[in-house]
């Protein structure tokens, strides 16, 4: 979604007795302001505010105040400050209860920042007003399959695609929609407070306890790692090998992924008992990882701090991995394909770890989701950008090690 346009209201010269010249005038200046798409200040919201409080029978100045901070939310959200553009919207929703503009904006804004809840809640809030709103509907449809209620979510994009039938976003998640409740037609499902666990009923009931436990034990473990806890429950899907690979088209060599894009943690259970091998383990909590650091970061954390991250959240460590003639062979780009990209980025975070420890991983993480930028989110934390961090990496991993 894109945020609506904000209509910028016409004021009139106001002739109603009591409104002074120089009212008349500020209402101008904030008018021309949002015309013009000037940069609007706090000192600017409190003007508009306390104008119309002065005058709260007119309805311009009422609308003037709401166009003004829709304005103000653009600023705000471009700022990373998204609890400000979030209360700015909220206020011109109730100023102008049959207008979905700042309803629209407020359901955008939520989606962008993974509040599923909340966009849930706005995106009906708009409905209540317009019933078929095409852009409410699919912001609807999304929020309800992040949190994992995929009926309903299949329902409301029904009704967006009759409402504009050739919307290409809409499609593409009512076909992920379709195969994922297909995928996972007919399975047996567990529900813990952090997450949902489905499997293929029987045939792994002892499997899916077991998993469920290990994986409350590692969330645990990752909300004290991270210093924070994801907003959502987690879906969990338990396949057959074969059923894996078609549900998730992963490469051949994979033991489990974590899909940003629905939240799923998919991973292949075939042969496996209540006694978990220490494989599916690690399997567990590398995934997991993978769900932590997205929600973390709102999805913009590099594919490299992912797999180093993860990797490293198993026990991994390069000095145990490979031998003194490998970590050469490393350092000089010798290794090649997945395992050199692997190795590389637990390396990585090897090193990030030696700068700052834990905490600048989490305050990094934290930067992305803050900033929007992960260069940004870098210069906070470590005094330059992404790639001059990788590349401060790369010579010292050279420098140790040679070649």
């Amino acid at each position: 979604m894109t945020q609506p346009a904000a209509v910028v209201p016409v004021i009139p010269p106001l002739e109603v007795s009591g409104v002074t010249e120089a009212d008349r005038r500020l209402a101008a200046t904030l008018a021309s302001q949002v015309s013009l798409q000037h940069s609007l200040s706090a000192v600017d919201v409190q003007s508009a505010e306390d104008l119309y409080a002065r005058h709260p029978g007119e309805s311009e100045l009422r609308d003037l105040l709401a166009v003004v901070l829709i304005s103000a939310s653009r600023q705000e959200r471009a700022a990373r400050h998204t609890a400000q553009a979030a209360s700015y919207l909220r206020r011109a929703a109730a100023l102008r209860p049959e207008d979905t503009t700042a309803r629209l904006a407020l359901l955008d804004l939520l989606l962008q920042t993974a509040d599923w809840s909340g966009a849930e809640a706005a995106a009906r809030d708009t409905l209540a007003l317009e019933p078929r709103n095409a852009d409410a509907l699919q912001g609807l449809a999304y929020a309800l399959y992040r949190q994992d209620r995929n009926r309903e979510a299949a329902e409301v994009l029904q009704d967006a695609l009759e409402v504009r039938p050739y919307n290409p976003t809409a499609l593409w998640l009512s076909a992920r929609l379709r195969k994922g409740m297909s995928d996972e037609s007919g399975m047996t499902e567990q529900h813990l407070s952090h997450f949902n666990v489905r499997y293929d009923g029987e045939a792994h009931e002892d499997v899916g306890r077991e998993i469920l436990r290990v994986l409350e034990r590692h969330y645990a473990t990752l909300v004290q790692t991270f210093d924070q806890e994801p907003a959502a429950t987690i879906p969990v899907i338990l396949f057959t090998r074969q059923g894996y690979y078609d549900a998730s088209g992963a490469p051949a060599w994979s033991g489990g992924e974590f899909d940003g894009t629905d939240g799923r943690i998919r991973v292949p259970v075939m042969g496996l008992t209540s006694s978990l091998t220490p494989q599916m383990d690690e399997t567990l909590i590398h995934e997991l990882t993978h769900a932590f650091i997205h929600d973390r970061s709102r999805g913009l954390a590099p594919r490299e701090i992912h797999e180093g991250l993860a990797q490293y959240m198993e026990g991994h460590r390069i000095a145990t991995e490979l031998t003194p003639q490998q970590i050469t062979a490393l350092a000089s780009g010798r290794i090649g394909g997945p395992a050199g990209f692997y190795l590389g980025a637990l390396s990585f975070v090897e090193h990030l770890m030696s700068l700052r420890g834990q905490g600048g991983i989490n305050d990094v993480l934290r930067g992305m989701q803050e900033t929007g930028n992960v260069d940004e989110a870098f210069r906070r934390v470590y005094g330059q950008d992404y790639s001059s961090t990788r590349s401060a990496w790369r010579e010292r991993l050279r420098q140790q090690y040679g070649g």
